[in-house]
């Protein structure tokens, strides 16, 4: 049995949730994992001695190898330690297995308190701010968390919003998000699911941050969900279904319209 198996439905909604956007992005989490998140979301433990035990276990984490450096760009410099392409910490660590397991271990616990905060009414319309969200769940983790990105970015053929128009195009996205918390709860699931991919396929465009924009894309998406009385649950959707749908919906052009059409049947579906 699962230490989250007796929890009470809202915290076991939490740790599930939490751990569904992590999966996301490559988190396998052990028994251990889950088992110290159930201890921190039930005050067992503070937040400090939960990232604690982890970064303990590094005390001289390895640098990467050197031979990354001649695959750094320019333009994506500001974020990664000289001569490597890991990006800068506020662990100090420079090996990017490092780095990834303690950003796993931080974000997920900072994500699951945000939905116990959720759960029991914590968090209002104001709550629907993207880089409050960032800054929440990666503070521990980097210096810029909560701020946009000051580089170009893109991932294989996709090629984000350009750096320039990050702060108007989240605002308007944001002002959206908003006005879908405020009124959307007369909204059955398929007009629901039609503004959540709406609104998630541009944020997907935009990709406002340097890393972690994924958990919190997610998080904006649960927390408009649970502002319009509803409960949003992306515990069924896979890895390669998320990443398909997110390929997909983006435009040709940097400066084109995504399509929300490939999150609508996992919106649908995951919304009740």
């Amino acid at each position: 049995m699962s230490a989250r198996d007796g929890l009470p439905d809202p915290l076991r909604h939490a740790i599930d949730q939490t751990i569904a956007a992590e999966r996301f992005e490559g988190w396998q989490p052990t028994d251990e994992h889950v088992d110290a998140i159930v201890r921190l979301l039930c005050d067992e433990v503070p937040f400090g001695e939960y990232l604690a035990t982890y970064r303990a276990r590094y005390p001289s984490a390895p640098p990467s190898p050197q031979r990354e450096h001649r695959q750094i760009f320019r333009r994506n410099r500001p974020y990664l330690i000289p001569g490597t392409t890991v990006l800068r910490n506020n662990f100090g660590v420079e090996s990017q297995t490092v780095l990834s397991d303690l950003e796993f271990v931080a974000s997920a616990g900072r994500m699951a308190a945000w939905h116990r905060m959720l759960a029991e009414g914590d968090i209002g319309v104001d709550g629907v701010n993207v880089r409050a969200i960032h800054q929440h769940l990666f503070a521990d983790v980097y210096s810029w968390a909560g701020n946009y990105r000051v580089t170009e970015l893109r991932r294989g053929d996709s090629v984000f919003a350009w750096q320039s128009t990050l702060g108007r195009l989240m605002a308007l996205l944001e002002e959206t998000a908003r006005a879908l918390a405020t009124t959307g709860s007369g909204l059955e699931t398929p007009g629901l699911a039609y503004r959540l991919a709406r609104l998630y396929a541009d944020y997907n465009h935009i990709h406002p941050f340097r890393e972690g924009n994924g958990r919190a894309g997610t998080l904006l998406l649960h927390t408009v969900a649970a502002l319009c009385g509803r409960r949003l649950d992306l515990t069924a959707v896979s890895r390669d279904e998320w990443y398909a749908a997110s390929r997909d919906s983006m435009p040709f052009r940097r400066d084109g319209q995504p399509n929300h059409r490939p999150f609508l049947p996992l919106f649908t579906g995951a919304l009740s």
